[in-house]
């Protein structure tokens, strides 16, 4: 609320900008709450059907579920990354099944441009830590997906995805590095302009540095409009600097001139 009350400070951004918000349940699978959004997306598009294009902001792993709206993923790249198991899961599930709703999609046109606030596109260190253990270990999903998830997956399905034959993925896992849908999704190129907005605690110290939660080897993407460094936590997306780039982008979108110098180079979780 905090970065919208900035914005609409801007008398420009207040004309040609309504702000919609997809909050999600942090433990869910991140694939599942990106097909969610996806879904709703869609509903918007049915209700308002003359609606202008989307600018999408996402900060942490609502950037993931951003970059999940603008690129294409279909079961040829997933059984190219995963051979026989997915394989399995394709053959085992139709296509209307909720997994395979969830690992295959298509870029959303009417979604122009998107920015990135803190997002770990690559993963986080912390989700393989022992914090991270402790995070899988209180995640519950819900019953109705929990039963879907194992009807739909063996436990050697699983052992590949995540690393245990018992353990149905959740974010957490999502995040982690190693986790084989970040080098299917990041193998795509997205074709419309993208923006990065990335904290350093104050440091000062990039590439080498971290927003405490996310590493900027993770939030670095190439071929960004322009990539801007905050000194902050992984919670940048409250900072003034964050709003005014935030605000340079959404005037350059809509072509407003700006008296904010260019960078060098928000959907948000609920708890």
């Amino acid at each position: 609320m905090k970065t919208i009350n900035g914005l609409q400070a801007d008398p420009e951004i207040r004309k040609h900008y309504q702000f919609w918000i997809f909050a999600y349940p942090t433990g869910n699978p991140i694939l599942y709450s990106a097909m969610r959004l996806r879904e709703e997306l869609a509903k918007a598009d049915q209700l308002y059907p003359n609606h202008k294009p989307y600018v999408v902001v996402g900060h942490s792993m609502g950037g993931m579920l951003t970059h999940d709206q603008v690129v294409t993923v279909n079961q040829a790249m997933w059984e190219k990354a995963l051979g026989p198991v997915a394989n399995n899961i394709f053959k085992d599930n139709s296509r209307n099944s909720l997994i395979v709703r969830s690992t295959t999609f298509r870029a959303n046109p009417r979604i122009k441009r998107v920015v990135f606030i803190c997002t770990p596109h690559r993963g986080s260190d912390l989700a393989s830590n022992p914090i991270g253990k402790i995070g899988i270990s209180l995640i519950t999903l819900p019953a109705r997906l929990t039963a879907v998830m194992f009807d739909s997956l063996t436990g050697a399905d699983l052992a590949q995805i995540t690393g245990s034959s018992k353990r149905l993925p959740n974010s957490i896992t999502g995040l982690k590095p190693t986790s084989p849908a970040l080098p299917v999704i990041n193998s795509v190129p997205i074709g419309i302009p993208y923006h990065s907005i990335i904290g350093d605690r104050g440091k000062g110290n990039s590439p080498n540095s971290t927003d405490g939660v996310v590493a900027y080897w993770s939030s670095h993407l190439n071929g960004a409009q322009s990539e801007c460094i905050v000194p902050g936590p992984h919670g940048s997306c409250q900072l003034p600097q964050t709003i005014a780039e935030l605000d340079r982008i959404l005037r350059l979108h809509v072509g407003i001139g700006t008296t904010s110098k260019p960078a060098v180079t928000v959907a948000q979780t609920t708890r």
